[in-house]
């Protein structure tokens, strides 16, 4: 796993507007955020774009069926508890809760009818560390090819071997059906026990994805974010990857004045952060190209807006 380097937090949002959700979690609010707490969410740039060492590491969700629901479990499912009980058990912000590992999961039983995490991780390595390999490679011929150019010409006349690069990964995770993503939050401490709650409590409704999970407490979390993940089945569904983000702007724990990332866990198993030596970008989606459609469906494939001058490149999604 390549190193990260987390940035400071930037404004606070200015939303969290009166809701029937909140006045439906009125019994919660020990759990959720102490009464004289502002309502304001404070976020970091935080994203697999900017490298924060927060970012998970290990990126497919463990979607099994036969987990027992006793007081060390650290998942939800229906029917054993209720998720305000769930909530209750573990609260996200107490350092007892860090016993039952380094993650909290919730599990939709509805979303996960039709997925069943299925995925040939070793298949997928063994066919990427090689395309992985010759990109570096190829970099140093280019390098030899140009002595004395600036770091950034270089970039710029590796564009075609790295967009081909982020075609063929795309394609290979596709082909061993390592095609789960995630919606990365990073909230601040005084607002991840409510925006854990919303994402879980709608993750359970069948309002989001399929799971979310959310980093237990850490002695780091007095000052740094902690990362919330949201996942779809299909990163290149970008129906279903609109949805949940539409849907947490409903919940407003994530409207335009926020932007947050869209990461495929094919590259959270390569370790491909901000600071990867591919420079290939990390996130394969920003919210605000989600909601401005910069991202589209043509014949079955994958069209991105990647540069300023709106070419688009397609990876493969079949």
């Amino acid at each position: 796993m390549l190193p990260a380097v987390a940035k400071a937090p930037v404004d606070a949002l200015t939303f969290l507007k009166a809701r029937p959700q909140i006045a439906a979690m009125n019994n919660m609010r020990e759990v959720a955020q102490p009464a004289t707490s502002p309502r304001r969410l404070q976020y970091v740039e935080a994203t697999p774009t900017s490298g924060n060492a927060l970012e998970p590491t290990g990126g497919l969700p463990e979607i099994t069926n036969d987990f027992s629901m006793d007081s060390e479990s650290n998942s939800w499912e229906q029917p054993h508890e209720t998720i305000l009980e769930f909530l209750r058990r573990l609260p996200v912000a107490d350092p007892a809760t860090a016993r039952v590992g380094p993650w909290l999961w919730v599990r939709c039983s509805k979303e996960l009818q039709d997925w069943n995490g299925s995925h040939d991780l070793g298949a997928f390595m063994e066919m990427t560390e090689p395309l992985l390999g010759s990109l570096l490679e190829q970099r140093g011929i280019v390098e030899q090819q140009n002595p004395g150019k600036a770091v950034g010409t270089i970039t710029r006349k590796m564009g075609p071997y790295r967009d081909q690069l982020e075609i063929d990964l795309l394609s290979a995770a596709t082909r061993h059906s390592l095609t789960s993503g995630k919606w990365m939050l990073f909230p601040m401490s005084d607002d991840l026990p409510l925006v854990w709650c919303l994402v879980a409590e709608a993750t359970a409704a069948g309002k989001l994805g399929p799971v979310s999970k959310v980093g237990t407490w850490e002695p780091a979390h007095a000052t740094k974010p902690t990362v919330i993940c949201v996942y779809t089945k299909d990163f290149s569904d970008l129906t279903d990857v609109r949805r949940v983000l539409s849907n947490l702007n409903d919940l407003n724990i994530v409207d335009r004045a926020a932007k947050i990332s869209y990461k495929c866990d094919a590259y959270t198993q390569m370790g491909i952060m901000s600071d990867n030596p591919y420079k290939l970008r990390a996130s394969l989606y920003s919210s605000e190209e989600v909601r401005n459609d910069q991202v589209k469906y043509k014949d079955g494939a994958i069209i991105r807006l990647k540069t300023k001058n709106g070419a688009m490149e397609e990876f493969l999604s079949t």
